[in-house]
């Protein structure tokens, strides 16, 4: 089948903006809400400015931005797309790393912050594995990232899944980290692991969407390049049908451990209007996850919300 003839370019502009403005919405709320949240947790634990609010927050989005990022590059991608579609895989990995790069800076600096400041009255042990963490992500994240092999090459490598491991504890010694010094224990570590693990997986993923595979996919959108993006964002859809639930649940049992379950809290209190103000921002992402589909918005590149059409296409 041959290359898809284009229209003009301020039709198809205007096109695919209005289809894929409900993705970019999402992103826009999910990163409202972790800063709200952000601000939550430092207010509970005493250490409020916004200083250290911005810089919390930009920490945790740089460790979303990888920990998805390189959950899709070696994980939503698969053997068959590497094969089938070796140039979309090649110009996404690319245009990943870029996004990367800035990535693990925010990470290394903020990370820097984070340990000599919000951190410093954790418990010394707890810090130092943060530290070894931290500097295993950053350092075999940027082997991965300035890595210039062929795709084949860089696929699912030592250095790409040990990023990917050290972003996923680097995430959980933080909020343990968190829960230590407002005096919580096990439970609600490991709440609070979850729901950052969450969170990371939705917004690296909604980054790569947006940023990495939708410019790609439009360069040259061929049967195979929509094959692997159609799958390879379905397979991210599977991960956001998890995380929406999982993201409700740990967010009202951590609201409820730190707050009661006294509505006059919540309706009373700057921080309980903050949780109330996180739990309408979830709302919005799930209206907007389910309306995605129903208006074909998934994706502005032709085929990729419906792959059993295009399925279709291919076979006339």
């Amino acid at each position: 089948m041959a290359d898809v003839t284009h229209e003009p370019a301020g039709t198809v502009a205007d096109e695919l903006f209005d289809k894929y403005l409900l993705p970019k919405a999402a992103l826009a709320v999910i990163l409202a809400a972790s800063l709200v949240g952000t601000a939550l947790t430092l207010d509970l634990t005493g250490q409020w400015s916004p200083v250290l609010a911005l810089a919390k927050w930009g920490y945790f989005v740089a460790l979303g931005v990888l920990l998805g990022g390189l959950l899709w590059k070696h994980g939503f991608v698969r053997p068959g797309d590497v094969d089938a579609a070796a140039d979309y895989c090649a110009e996404m990995y690319r245009r990943f790393d870029r996004l990367a790069v800035g990535a693990l800076a925010v990470l290394a600096v903020t990370g820097v912050a984070l340990l000599t400041v919000v951190y410093a009255d954790a418990p010394l042990t707890l810090r130092a594995a943060l530290a070894i963490a931290l500097g295993a992500t950053v350092s075999t994240g940027a082997i991965d990232t300035f890595d210039d092999a062929p795709v084949p090459e860089r696929f699912r490598t030592l250095a790409g899944v040990l990023a990917l491991v050290g972003a996923v504890l680097t995430v959980a010694l933080s909020a343990t980290a968190d829960v230590a010094l407002a005096g919580g224990g096990a439970v609600p570590a490991a709440s609070r692991a979850i729901h950052l693990l969450a969170f990371a997986a939705w917004v690296g993923g909604a980054v790569w969407n947006i940023f990495v595979a939708v410019p790609t996919g439009q360069l040259r959108p061929t049967p195979p390049v929509v094959q692997a993006a159609g799958e390879q964002l379905e397979r991210f859809r599977w991960t956001v049908r998890f995380v929406i639930p999982t993201l409700v649940a740990t967010g009202i049992y951590q609201a409820v451990d730190a707050l009661g379950t006294s509505i006059g809290t919540y309706v009373g209190t700057t921080v309980g209007l903050a949780v109330l103000a996180k739990l309408g921002f979830i709302a919005v992402l799930f209206t907007i996850f389910l309306a995605c589909p129903m208006w074909r918005a998934c994706s502005p590149i032709d085929g990729v919300c419906d792959l059993a059409e295009m399925d279709r296409e291919v076979g006339d």
